[in-house]
């Protein structure tokens, strides 16, 4: 599944919606594979009524992990790593007219959630699973 969801941010995008099985389904896994990813804190699903719900854009950073994994031969631990580090386009796979006018990719150093605070723009980070999940993991 190719994924470049990282352009025309909508707050529409970030609203938990689909649950588990819905999101196997577009990813064509099983929901035991989302349930792994979620346990190894690649994704932070929202929570209602005890059931996981994701958003739109969960669903891209999902596709995005399956492409690191299947094509790009990452492992989790090595995604977890990158998450880490400030580049969030490459993680995304941002295309390269996305990049051209990014404020993140012309930061070298600075996590994408920080610049876009600085840019008045932290409303589009609220739900990112990269920032969501790089917190998480350095809280433990």
């Amino acid at each position: 599944m190719p994924v470049h969801c990282a352009e025309n941010y909508s707050p529409d995008r970030d609203k938990p919606v689909m649950r588990i099985g819905a999101v196997a389904d577009l990813l064509g896994v099983c929901p035991a594979m989302v349930r792994i990813y979620e346990e190894r804190g690649l994704v932070v699903p929202q929570r209602r009524n005890n059931q996981r719900l994701y958003s739109y854009n969960d669903v891209c950073w999902l596709g995005r992990i399956r492409e690191l994994i299947n094509e790009e031969s990452y492992d989790i631990d090595e995604i977890k790593r990158m998450m880490r580090l400030p580049a969030c386009w490459k993680l995304l796979n941002c295309p390269e007219e996305v990049r051209a006018t990014c404020p993140v990719a012309q930061a070298p150093g600075k996590r994408c959630w920080e610049v876009a605070r600085q840019e008045g723009r932290s409303e589009a980070c609220a739900n990112c699973q990269i920032r969501r999940a790089a917190e998480e993991d350095e809280s433990q």
